[in-house]
Parts: C-alpha cells; structure tokens; sequence
C-alpha cells in the first residue's frame, strides 16, 4: 500500500484530517516519483541484459546448478531460472515505482508460496 493510501486509510479510520507528518511523506512520496519512474523506466529498458548478467554470473559462481542434476539443468530449466529471474526484477519496478514493498511482498511472496506448494516442497 503506497504512502498516500496508508496516511488516508489511517486518517479515514480516525476520522481526522491528515497530520503534518502525513503531508510532509506524502509530500516528499510525490517529489521523488519523477525519479523512482527513471529507474523503473531504466530497469525495465535494460532487463534482457539485467537478466543474462545475472544468470550468467550465477552459473559461474554456482555451477551445480546448471550441472546434470541441477534446478537449471538443460535449455529448458536454464530458460525457466532465467524467466523466474525476470519475473522478480519485474516485482522490484513495480516496488520502486510504489515506493514500498508491498508489491513484492503480496504478488511475489504469495507466487513464491504457491510454486513451493505445487512442487511440494511448501
């Protein structure tokens, strides 16, 4: 829940106005959106390599795991590390562009539960 839903959720339930604590992060929320949509904008733009940079890096230091036997074993799995991989930076914009973690937490916390329990492993 961004900032400004939580101060007037909170306001709403207390039946008052919103404090000048509450302006003043609302405030500073709104003021740093312009830059919080540039490095989405940035991530985003740049997440094919994001991606392969950081599988590649992975496979280096953690070959096991692309190795007979390994969670990325062959051009399949490989693809479908590097797919769950995209998928989490795509979480972290989504945060960035809340301001808070509430997106990775409730969509990738919640997916994360749910592929442990379809693999059994929950």
């Amino acid at each position: 829940m961004s900032i400004v839903t939580k101060s007037i959720v909170n306001a709403d339930a207390e039946a008052r106005y919103l404090s000048p604590g509450e302006l003043s992060r609302i405030k500073s929320f709104v003021t740093s959106g312009e830059q919080r949509l540039r490095i989405a904008q940035t991530l985003t733009g740049s997440r094919d390599q994001i991606v392969k940079q950081a599988g590649d890096q992975l496979f280096q230091k953690r070959p096991d795991v692309v190795s007979p036997g390994g969670n990325a074993y062959g051009p399949e799995m490989t693809a479908t590390c590097l797919r769950d991989m995209d998928y989490y930076l795509r979480l972290i914009t989504y945060g960035i562009v809340a301001g808070d973690t509430t997106p990775i937490e409730e969509i990738g916390l919640v997916g994360a539960k749910e592929m442990y329990k379809s693999l059994g492993t929950s």
